[in-house]
């Protein structure tokens, strides 16, 4: 509480339907509506700790896209010998922060200032995009090269056309998790969090991590950027097949 300003809130397993109200109630409240249903079933009796961070974001494009030049147009995930599929396409001129990487990546970052001028959204696109140039990219990328093109990006006039969209979605970080190295904290046989439980006088499995759940609600439009997100770690101490 006194190093993140978190908030400790008591709850009682055997009134799962209570706590979990509890717990939908505030990410809520944070994400301005946003996320209502983070947890979607009761608690398990044998709960012992629910871990949850919620974030909320919404700001207005310095430049905005004109929403009578929106447009139905052809989208390419694939690449343009891929099928296409319609979407509503915006599209802006201006001058804009703008990078060419001449590398063998081969790749264009454009910056999208919000009106406060204390954040940007930077579009990243390589040469001949489609998801498999971005996934490719996405496994090179790191945060110095990021900082490295952003630092040497200038104003150039630009024409940006950027897909409206409205992107939902629910993922189980568990195996991203474990892929970290964070395999422990998953495990009934190996887990110790005695420095946040007390189990000493408890007999049987120790507390251990078992559920780790994000979802993500975001909207661009020509106004700008609604996001919202949030993450809840579960603690049981049931033991499970995953060692």
């Amino acid at each position: 509480r006194s190093l993140y300003g978190a908030l400790i809130q008591p709850i009682d397993p055997q009134a799962s339907a209570a706590s979990t109200a509890l717990i939908n109630r505030w990410v809520s409240d944070v994400t301005a509506g946003k996320i209502r249903n983070m947890l979607e079933g009761p608690l398990s009796p044998s709960s012992r700790v629910v871990i949850a961070n919620a974030l909320y974001f919404k700001a207005k494009w310095k430049t905005q896209f004109e929403p009578l030049v929106t447009r139905d147009a052809p989208f390419f995930p694939d690449g343009l010998d891929g099928p296409s599929y319609r979407v509503k396409m915006m599209s802006m001129s201006g001058c804009l922060p703008f990078y060419r990487v001449r590398d063998s990546l081969d790749t264009t970052i454009v910056g999208l200032p919000y009106r406060d001028d204390t954040s940007t959204m930077y579009l990243i696109q390589p040469a001949n995009s489609s998801r498999t140039a971005i996934r490719r990219l996405q496994a090179t990328l790191t945060g110095k090269m990021l900082d490295s093109w952003i630092s040497q990006m200038k104003l150039q006039s630009t024409m940006v056309r950027l897909p409206k969209m409205h992107l939902r979605n629910s993922v189980d970080l568990l195996q991203s998790f474990q892929k970290l190295g964070f395999n422990s904290i998953l495990s009934p046989a190996k887990s110790d969090l005695s420095n946040m439980i007390d189990s000493s006088s408890s007999a049987g499995p120790k507390p251990y991590v078992n559920q780790i759940l994000h979802k993500l609600d975001l909207t661009i439009d020509e106004e700008g950027t609604e996001g919202a997100a949030a993450t809840s770690a579960l603690v049981d101490r049931i033991g499970s097949q995953r060692q």
